[in-house]
């Protein structure tokens, strides 16, 4: 039983490993934990997350290639060409490969990146709104002013919420 565990381990890990190495050259990481308050998110590589209750708006997504689409999972959506808003509870979202802005406004939200790219977060005011990290840091707490960081060898993106 071990043997066969140790090589399936093998088979999986090492495949992956090989392509992480050739991705991550100036990749960084977001992680949210955790947040309620307004979240906008600027990138270019994977995302993904879950709100508890709340909207996603998706202003732009634009696929790395012509397999990559969006994957969201809520009561309410309204998707086209390349943008989307969905609410509700136990919102759960993919945009995998490619470069997006979003922006998520609820409670208890989680969301993981990978890639390069930006986050302004703002949080409820409450006792504890969550936090953010960037690059595998010291997690950031979310406070009713704005925060901004940058995950990731940045080039050209920067944090511009439209309204």
């Amino acid at each position: 039983m071990r043997k066969v565990f140790l090589v399936l381990a093998a088979v999986l890990v090492f495949p992956a490993a090989a392509l992480a190495a050739d991705a991550a050259s100036g990749d960084g990481s977001l992680a949210v934990t955790h947040a309620s308050g307004t979240i906008f998110v600027q990138g270019r590589g994977v995302i993904y997350g879950h709100i508890d209750t709340g909207t996603l708006m998706v202003l732009s997504y634009q696929p790395d290639d012509l397999t990559s689409v969006p994957a969201v999972s809520s009561g309410k959506s309204k998707y086209s060409r390349g943008s989307g808003v969905y609410a509700g509870t136990d919102v759960r979202f993919l945009l995998p490969s490619g470069k997006y802005t979003i922006e998520l406004i609820g409670t208890d939200i989680d969301a993981s990146a990978v890639g390069r790219g930006s986050i302004l977060a703002t949080g409820l005011g409450t006792f504890d709104d969550g936090s953010f990290a960037v690059n595998g840091g010291k997690p950031q707490l979310l406070t009713r002013g704005a925060t901004d960081d940058v995950f990731g060898k940045q080039t050209t993106t920067s944090v511009t919420p439209t309204q």
